[in-house]
């Protein structure tokens, strides 16, 4: 059986042996099936297809891959550094009740199940993006504004402080009702 380390290139990244994007288009295809005892021929049921869709197309970049149910549960250290953040900081998530979770046999540790790690994810870029949007669009209503003058880049931090401490206060106004 081959290790994570045995998957990864090391040095310039090398075309792999099976040429995916081959097997992808066979499998869009309805061309590729399952074969089972005595032979017999399945197709692949579309759940799998696209499983194996994603998977290949990461291959194909030299990735590895790796298949998790979404029920499997992952400790509070797990689950902050899939988020790319600090245990503190998502402690402090499942303090404000941002993210479900489980205590675990001994009622001292968390557990938090990675469908639910990923739903967080994507509503936080939706929320980034939408944030950006309307950033892009102040900006460029103000620039069409002929009476607009930039201000210093010490004002624009101060304001950007500003919203910061206002908007935090917000989500602990929220998280006490």
């Amino acid at each position: 059986m081959a290790t994570k380390d045995d998957l990864q290139t090391k040095g310039p990244r090398r075309k792999p042996s099976l040429d995916y994007s081959l097997l992808s288009e066979a499998l869009q295809e309805g061309k590729l099936f399952l074969l089972g005892p005595g032979n017999e021929k399945y197709d692949i049921p579309s759940p799998l297809a696209k499983i194996l869709q994603e998977a290949m197309a990461e291959l194909y970049r030299g990735k590895t891959v790796e298949v998790v149910t979404s029920n499997l549960q992952v400790t509070t250290q797990d689950a902050a550094d899939y988020l790319g953040m600090s245990r503190p900081t998502f402690v402090q998530l499942l303090n404000d009740g941002k993210l479900p979770y489980t205590q675990a046999g001994d009622g001292k540790h968390r557990r938090i199940r990675i469908s639910d790690l990923v739903d967080y994810q994507q509503q936080e870029k939706l929320k980034r993006d939408a944030a950006y949007t309307e950033f892009l669009r102040l900006g460029q209503e103000m620039q069409a504004d002929p009476n607009y003058i930039e201000p210093p880049m010490d004002e624009i931090i101060r304001i950007i402080k500003e919203i910061r401490k206002e908007n935090a206060g917000r989500e602990r106004a929220k998280g006490n009702s």
